[in-house]
This record gives structure tokens, sequence and C-alpha cells, in this order.
């Protein structure tokens, strides 16, 4: 009985792969209008794509020495955006690129087309953020045509205009992708820099507030009269100052009243931008692939619509030597394969500016390799900015080259792979509005590294915050051996946490308090070992499957011990894997490491008699590996071989024999395998419109494999019915 239901859950996992995750449902639901939208069609971002962070770096040279497939930061020109002929002199050199096979980004700006809104607004003093005191919040202070560089209020007709001007002005470029960065708006300021009080934003929060409420709901929040209602107004005479807004604004729950509808209004206007931007994109580049930075982790602004074909972002990222790869971007990856997008980021300036500061280029390859190595892409650091008063930095292509062009000749074992779990991590978005940062809560980033640092493999499961109070199914968290909650469960409504106490009844749910308990009712787990004993704290295994059955399982191995002294990664000696025999579908019959720069190997394995795989590692030196497991229902990698070999098997459902079609020649070997790996029969000598009973078959799924020479040269799914 407990095969039988590691069968179900095992088709429940592949099943559970194709759907879409229900939070991406919910989304688009909300934000999607009832325009053509949703009949978009087009292409997703492969895991493998290589990308130049900006075009400065995107030379001939270097597109031979990364493999790079294009430009990812391809901004138009800085100054002049309103010149047709600095535009088409800017469009002719995105054409020559385009032409030759490359990709470029064409990007879209919030902050840094500042000089953009002032030359095209009328009135741009009132499209900066005010905070509490009435004065524009800053962002670099410098000047064009007498306006000081501010943050921006996503608020106001001119802005959706604005944002639609670009549109038109990028049409002039035959740009292969759109990317809109960066949100920087006031659905920041509020948070963080105290407020966004301009008359735009006063004006529609004042309508924010009339149709949510009645009169006598707005009486009991102390709004009397709505139409003269000002918020900046009415926390003045509340006795708010700039600072004491700032310091309880850092919270969603900082007490100042009416906040959290101000937050959401925040977030739900720059939502609504964003939506009629993408229907107004698909009327000049219909079906183009459009990417947005989007923080699905830490809500503070657009948080996601379907229309998007990948996410994008810059992120920070722990640059310390005893924390590397880094925990903190962890969550990004994770929510990212949760809708199914590629995330395609860079880390903010701080990452690199340490590096530089310690000579540490390198500690940057296990950055890069664990992104890819979790479904995301980072892009290649070459002209690196790295902060006012630094130089931009090119550590050079002998740094990274080697690795991205690893990526490339792997790009096989990353493209259509997503992650192998039977454990799902409740996460509270209300958490993360609860604490200043952009990176989740911190309780969540500690349950994370608990979890990483075990190698349990999980998903995230995102339970939304009162406002869009979105949450997984039943049926979707039934589908894990357990869900692993922490104390930021607390901030789950009444409705989610129900939710997970339904599901307790299909699963398990259970604190990572509880780490023993959460070992002990995994079906599966992998394991790395030193010595024999268990170290999961040096390597991750990450084990990722393809949508593809035939395809080979894939275990990336990622050091997660620096050595500072070196600039490298450091070095294990008698380094194993254990597997256990319930983690892949079928059963693994070789395994080979590959590694960059370093030639492939094949692992010896051994499997003992309770099905428990080790593959002997030895020396692990590098930042990363990716093991290419062969299994079971591997398609042959002899591709010549299968080229000229079609095999067939026929009838198919079969009650009493099947006949064997398009084999070359006697001699091969057939085994018929049930749906655990398990041979049932076999058969020697087997050519061309050879017979096989199927007679003492139990009614159900079978797998024909057929050898030749010991090498696989076909797999075949057979069907008995009787």
């Amino acid at each position: 009985m407990k095969n039988l239901f590691q069968a179900y859950r095992i088709l429940f996992l592949f099943l559970a792969f194709f759907s879409i995750n229900i939070y991406a449902q919910e989304q688009s639901l909300a934000s999607q209008s009832s325009s053509s939208l949703s009949n978009t069609a087009v292409a997703p971002i492969k895991k493998s794509i290589i990308l130049f962070t900006q075009k400065s770096s995107a030379t001939a040279f270097n597109y031979g020495k990364y493999k790079a497939d294009g430009v990812f930061w391809g901004h138009m020109l800085y100054n002049g955006i309103s010149s047709d002929t600095a535009m088409n002199s800017w469009a002719a050199d995105v054409e020559n690129r385009v032409s030759n096979g490359e990709y470029f980004f064409g990007r879209l700006e919030f902050d840094w087309g500042w000089k953009w809104m002032i030359d095209f607004m009328n009135d741009p003093g009132s499209y900066w953020a005010k905070d509490l005191n009435g004065n524009d919040i800053l962002w670099s202070g410098n000047i064009h045509n007498g306006q000081a560089h501010s943050w921006q209020s996503h608020h106001g007709p001119e802005f959706l205009e604005w944002l639609k001007y670009q549109v038109d002005r990028i049409d002039f470029a035959p740009i292969t992708h759109l990317m809109i960065d960066s949100q920087t708006s006031a659905s920041r300021t509020l948070h963080w820099l105290g407020g966004d009080f301009s008359v735009h934003s006063m004006n529609n929060f004042r309508a924010y507030l009339k149709e949510k409420y009645s009169t006598s709901e707005l009486s009991a929040l102390g709004i009397n009269d709505i139409d003269s209602f000002n918020y900046r107004n009415f926390l003045l005479d509340e006795g708010y100052t700039l600072n004491s807004y700032k310091q309880q604004a850092l919270s969603i729950d900082g007490n100042i009243p009416l906040y959290a509808d101000f937050v959401y209004f925040h977030r739900q206007a720059l939502n609504e931008v964003m939506d009629e931007l993408f229907e107004y994109i698909d009327t000049k580049k219909p079906g183009i692939a459009i990417g947005a930075t989007t923080n699905l982790i830490e809500p503070r602004g657009f948080v996601f619509s379907n229309r998007q074909t990948y996410l994008a972002g810059e992120f920070f990222h722990d640059h310390n030597v005893s924390t590397s790869p880094p925990f903190k971007p962890m969550l990004h990856y994770k929510a990212a394969e949760a809708l199914d997008k590629t995330l395609i980021y860079f880390p903010y300036p701080g990452a690199f500016r340490a590096l530089y500061d310690r000579s540490a280029p390198r500690q940057a390859r296990g950055w890069i390799a664990q992104a890819y190595a979790m479904g995301s892409v980072f892009t290649i650091p070459e002209n690196i900015w790295l902060g006012s008063g630094y130089p931009t930095w090119s550590p050079g292509w002998q740094v990274y080259g080697d690795l991205y062009t690893f990526i490339h000749d792997n790009s096989a074992l990353l493209d259509d792979y997503q992650a192998l779990s039977n454990v799902g991590l409740a996460y509270s978005v209300y958490a993360s509005l609860l604490e200043s940062g952009m990176d989740g809560s911190n309780t969540a980033r500690q349950t994370l590294r608990n979890l990483v640092e075990d190698n349990i493999s999980f998903d995230l499961k995102i339970f939304g915050d009162p406002d869009r109070p979105l949450a997984p199914t039943v049926e979707d968290l039934a589908l894990y051996d357990v869900i692993v909650h922490d104390s930021d469960k607390q901030y789950f409504t009444a409705e989610q946490n129900a939710i997970l106490t339904t599901a307790g009844s299909a699963t398990n749910v259970v604190s990572i308090d509880n780490s023993s308990e959460i070992k002990q009712l995994l079906s599966w787990k992998i394991d790395v070992l030193r010595n024999d004993v268990v170290s999961n704290n040096l390597i991750s295994a990450l084990p990722r499957i393809s949508s593809k059955p035939e395809a080979p399982y894939v275990l990336h191995l990622l050091n997660r011990k620096y050595n500072s002294s070196e600039d490298e990664a450091q070095t294990h000696n008698n380094i194993s894997v254990k597997i256990s025999s319930a983690t892949f579908p079928n059963t693994i019959t070789e395994a080979t490491l590959h590694r960059p720069n370093k030639p492939s190997i094949n692992l010896p394995l051994e499997t003992d008699n309770s099905g428990m795989t080790t593959l002997t590692i030895g020396t692990f030196d590098a930042f990363w590996g990716i093991i290419e497991l062969g299994h079971t229902g591997s398609l042959s990698t002899n591709e010549e071989r299968l080229a000229k070999q079609i095999i067939n098997i026929y009838p198919n459902p079969s009650n009493e024999f099947v006949t064997l079609s398009g084999l070359n020649d006697a001699n091969n070997e057939v085994s018929v395998l049930d749906i655990y790996g398990k041979v049932v029969n076999k058969f020697s000598n087997i050519g061309n419109k050879s017979v096989i009973n199927t007679r003492n078959l139990a009614s159900g799924i079978y797998i024909i494999k057929i050898m030749k020479d010991h090498t696989l040269i076909g797999i075949k799914k057979l069907i008995v019915k009787h």
C-alpha cells in the first residue's frame, strides 16, 4: 500500500509540474482586463539564457567568451529620447545587433528615466512624491530643466501617459523583449522616506476611501467630510511629524491611522497603471515578451500580472565570506518558480562593491551557480556599476567566462527543468509588510536556511496579505509529504489557517521547530556525506526534473563553503551522495558529473537492498557541479542508433502479446518493468517482428526497455488490459 501511495504521489508531482500555481491564477484574475491579453501566447524565457547586464559589455569579443545570447539592460538614451534623429541612431544599433541574432531587451524606466519625465510632463513638479512636510523626496538631487531628481509619484493622469510615451519611443527599434524597471515610486516612499502626500496621491486616496467605506464607516474612522478630506492634514492634526511617521511607517502595523488603507491604495494604483501599460504595449508590439521588476515576496508595489512572460529585478545579496552562495535571494528564486516564470536579475551595487574592496571577484561564481541551479538567470558581471565614488569594474572574462560557457554547453540540463520537492513551505506575504526589508521576513529567511542546510527540497506556497488573501488549495498542499510553517503563520487570515488545518487531514503540517519530525515524515531524501557522515551544510544537492519523462534527472551540487584566502571554493574530500529510491519516478542507472572547465566523469553508483543509491564523488572542489542521472525511462544517448531504429510495439494496449518492429538486427535484450522500476520479465535474442508474451502480466502500465550490447536503444510504454 505504501508503494502504491508513493506511485500516486509521483504521478501527482508530475501533474503539479504542469499546473499553474494558484497564486498566478488568482493574480491573473485580479490583474488582467477583458482585453485580448489573455490570448497572447509568448514563448517562455529559457533557463539557460545568457545575457550581458548592459550594452557596454556586449562586444563581439565578449560574445565569444561568454557564449552570450544578448543584452538585458537595453536602455534608451539617457538624454534626448524626444529627438527622432537620436532615436533613429540608437535604433540602428539595436537593429544591427538583432540582425546578428542577438536578443535585445528594450527597457522602459521609472527612476532612470527621470529626465524623460521632466521633458514630457506639463507639470512635472506635481509628480514628485511629497513627504509629510510637503517637500519633494529627493533621489539624487541632480537638476534638469529646473527640476531636482526626486522619487516619483505614480498617481495622476500624466504618469501613465508618460509610460505610454516610452513605449512609442522604444517602438523605433526592433527590440526582441521588453523589460520595465523599476517601480521605484510612491509605493516605496510611503514606507521608508516619509510617504507620498502629493496632490494627485491625496485626491486619489480620497476617492479610494469614498468607494471603499460607507459614510458611517468613514465617520468611525474619524472622517466626517470625505469630500474635503486630505490625509496629510489628517495626520498632522493627529500630531504626527515627519520623523514619527517615518519610524512607524516601516511596518504596515505601525499604528498610523488609515495606514493599511494607504499602503493598499498605493499598491492597487500601481498595479492598475501596469495593467493599462501592458494593454498599450500589445497595441504597439503585440505578443512581445514582457518582464518587470516584480518583487513577489515583498509586495510594496507592483505585485504581478500574468501578462508577464518573465520576472526581473535587482536584489540584495549576502556577500560575507561565511555565507556564500547567499541565502537572501533564494526566496525570490522560489517565488518565481512558484509562478513558473524565469527570473532574470543582478545584485544591487553593494554586493560587488564588497568583492571589489576585497579583490575577490571569484566569490560571485557561487552566486551565479546558485541562481542557474535554482532556475533563475544571473546576468553577466562585466562593467559593473559599484555606486557613487567607485569606478566601473570589469573583473574580466577569465573570471566568469568558463562558467557561462558551462551554462551554454549544458543548456539541455537547465531548460524545461523544475525543482523536485516533497515539502511545501507556507510563506506569509503579510509578514514581510510588517518588516522594513525587501527580501521577505527574517523568520522566513531563517526557515529557508534551515531547510537548505538540511538538504530538504521544497517549493514556496504563497499566502497573500489581507488585501489579497491568496492561498494554495487543499488539493495542492496534499501533493507534498509535509507542509512546513514557521511563526509567521500567526499572520495568516482565518480562512488561510483553515486551509492549512483542512490540508492536515491529507498531509502533514509541521512547524519548522520540529525539524526531526519533518525528516521522519519524508518519503524520500537526498543527503551529502563527507567521510560517510551527513554533511548537508557543506554542499547543497538540488534535484530537478524535466517535464519530458524521457529526459535525464538532474542533481545540482552547490558548494556552500568559500575559501576567502584563495578566492575559491573550498575543497571537500571523500564526498558521496545518497539518494532514496523513491526520489525519482524511475530507477537511476548511470550518473555523470559535469563541472565548469573540467572534464565530465562517470560516477560509481551502488544501490543497496533498500533501494538507496550512493554516488561516489570523491573530491569536490568546484563552486558548482551538475550530475546527469540516466534512468530506466531515459531515451538512449546514442542518437545515431536511435535515428536508424524507429521501434514500435503493437497492439498497444495488449492482452496476450505484443510485436516489436523496427529493430535492425537480432540479439537484443528486452526487459519489462512495472511502474516501480522492477523488472517483471526479461527476453533475450529479440529481433525484428519478435513476439513478447504479456498474458501473465497484470493489467496496468509497463515500460519496455530494449538493450543492445549493454546500450539502451529504446524505451516504450506498454498498457496491458485483460
